[in-house]
């Protein structure tokens, strides 16, 4: 059997930005996808290609040198966050999504799509368009920020559904159930994802796509 090669495509929720805290006085970054190669040991190869602050247009200008030139047999594609906090409609970051999932199967890959994670009320410590998300707001702010997210990935959803490719959901078990915004075990500044949070997406592609994929890959 050939390596499963793999490729994390998105922002910093791909790069596994993690905020400073008091224990942690310094950002890092420890991607989700690092996690997946560790599950993968020496079937395959992981590749992450994260930016903070991007949004899905600003991942487009990059698609092909970091997705379509590796020709990976898997590219997880993660993005929508940083367009929301900027203003940028669900139906226009939908426009962006589609076409990396349609150019991904064109190329014989298989797209995996995963749905942005909810948010909450805090200090957010990145400079980005994402800080307007999770800085000092009122609760009609933070609800509306939410809805969005929820429509966005209601479209993200439907629209795997109908091309046929996997999706994952991120949004729904990082989230509390009672308000659907982002739960504190799984981020310390309301918008970032904690490790936890960055292993359980990692938990979520793993049981969901990859186990399937690694018995069938040729």
């Amino acid at each position: 059997m050939l390596p499963l090669k793999i490729v994390c495509f998105g922002d910093s929720l791909t790069l596994g930005y993690q905020s400073p805290t008091l224990h942690s006085p310094f950002p890092k970054d420890i991607p989700y996808g690092s996690y997946l190669q560790e599950r993968l040991g020496n079937q395959g190869s992981v590749i992450v290609h994260g930016v903070c602050g991007e949004t899905t247009q600003d991942m487009r200008v990059r698609f092909q040198n970091d997705v379509l030139a590796p020709r990976p047999h898997v590219v997880i594609i993660l993005g929508g966050t940083n367009d929301l906090g900027c203003g940028i409609t669900p139906d226009a970051i939908m426009g962006n999504l589609a076409f990396f999932y349609e150019q991904a199967q064109a190329q014989g890959m298989t797209p995996v799509a995963v749905t942005v994670p909810s948010l909450r009320v805090d200090s957010s410590r990145d400079d980005e368009c994402e800080t307007s998300q999770a800085g000092q707001g009122v609760n009609a702010a933070v609800e509306r920020a939410i809805a969005l997210r929820v429509i966005l990935n209601h479209s993200i959803k439907k629209l795997a559904d109908e091309q046929h490719f996997p999706v994952v959901d991120w949004f729904t078990p990082t989230c509390e159930p009672a308000t659907q915004a982002l739960a504190t075990d799984y981020s310390n500044d309301g918008l970032h994802l904690t490790a936890a949070g960055y292993v359980k997406l990692a938990d979520l592609v793993w049981s969901q796509v990859l186990e399937d994929l690694l018995t069938s890959h040729p």
